[in-house]
């Protein structure tokens, strides 16, 4: 077979309840010109089983991996093996809808000088069920510059990473993910690829399929083990020492640290409700690092924006305004966040006017995801 114009890689790691799901939805595709590679991370379960049925398929070739490499590692590793003009890392718990390649290979010919595309999503909650929820970051489809989607990227990753196929020529360029990081790798890829490109687009269709409640994913562990503040440490500490192919100005690192700072302040929240308190502590003793050197920036100042990060959760979760309230008033307990001070009164408008006000507002401007990882509530 000549070389296919995609590559499409499945990294799996004890993936056995899901990985034939993932392959099975690459086979579907309705567009032909593809490899599928597969490279099992030295799985512990029966993955390998299952993924070895499929190495005599004339598009798929099968890796196995002696020791574990780690999600960052194994990524990088497997873009040796892919030979497509284009790249998609399938994560092995995902799946594509059958129009996927199509749709997304379509856009990157449309305009040459595109470097990457990225679509919606669909939510899976239920691990075993096909119930989901839409998630479109933006309403509609789009091509932009990479200077003008950089401002958004570094403040707020929109991308689920299996939604997004990128010319392979990005990364022979810029260089694989960071090895050392083992959640937000993905993040720094897409601002690494953004910051050095014309134009990127965007699909505004969930043409993948995402579970978000993997107890054995890479998030939930991050949660656990408070691997996001050492990531964004390491990705902060390359950017200043120049290791990294690209520069943010001021107002794009300030971006760039507001929005670690928001997923630092989730993640402590959810640590919290899952009674993780170690892990709370981490969080906050790096989200504190993120602030602006300020008089503000006490312990019971980042309690209060705790509380206050748990209420806008909670308001947001499928409007469980009871628990909202509770962390709204608690936060009271630690003094007002002066810093926050616009962010707090939008906070406590959303509690007096409840849910259908602000639904019908983002309704109207961005399909937002709900936040998973939450403890029974």
């Amino acid at each position: 077979m000549s070389d296919p114009l995609v590559s499409i890689f499945i990294p799996a790691y004890n993936a056995s309840s899901f990985i034939k799901q993932a392959i099975e939805s690459v086979l579907a595709q309705s567009y032909p010109n593809y490899e599928l590679i597969i490279i099992n991370d030295a799985s512990t379960d029966n993955t390998a089983e299952i993924i070895n049925q499929y190495q005599t398929h004339p598009n798929i070739k099968v890796y196995h991996n002696i020791i574990n490499l780690g999600v960052a590692p194994n990524w990088n590793y497997g873009l040796r093996f892919c030979k497509g003009e284009f790249i998609v890392r399938l994560n092995a718990d995902d799946f594509f809808a059958p129009l996927y390649l199509e749709k997304v290979i379509a856009l990157l010919q449309s305009c040459p000088k595109m470097d990457m595309v990225f679509t919606g999503v669909e939510l899976i909650y239920d691990l075993y069920s096909r119930k989901t929820m839409t998630e479109l970051p933006y309403k509609e489809s789009w091509i932009r510059t990479g200077t003008e989607f950089l401002a958004q990227i570094v403040r707020l990753c929109h991308i689920r990473a299996s939604s997004v196929c990128a010319k392979r020529s990005c990364y022979e360029r810029l260089g694989g993910v960071i090895n050392e990081m083992d959640i937000h790798e993905d993040w720094e890829m897409w601002v690494r690829i953004t910051a050095n490109s014309e134009v990127v687009g965007y699909i505004a269709e969930p043409l993948t399929y995402y579970r978000v409640l993997n107890p054995s994913g890479c998030t939930n562990l991050a949660i656990i083990n408070a691997r996001s503040p050492v990531a964004c440490d390491i990705w902060l500490n390359k950017l200043a020492t120049g290791k990294l192919p690209y520069q943010l100005t001021n107002k794009e690192l300030a971006l760039l640290k507001q929005g670690m700072y928001d997923i630092i302040m989730t993640f402590a929240v959810f640590a919290m409700e899952n009674g993780l308190p170690d892990s709370v502590q981490k969080h906050l003793d790096f989200a504190q690092k993120l602030l602006p050197l300020s008089t503000y920036s006490t312990s019971r100042s980042i309690r209060a924006r705790l509380y206050m990060r748990a209420a806008e959760v909670y308001f947001m979760n499928g409007g469980n305004h009871l628990k909202g309230w509770q962390f709204l008033l608690k936060s009271l307990s630690c003094g007002f966040p002066p810093l926050d001070t616009y962010r707090y009164l939008k906070l406590w408008a959303r509690a007096f006017f409840g849910k259908t006000f602000f639904e019908l507002v983002r309704e109207n401007t961005v399909a937002r995801r709900k936040f998973p990882y939450l403890g029974a509530s």
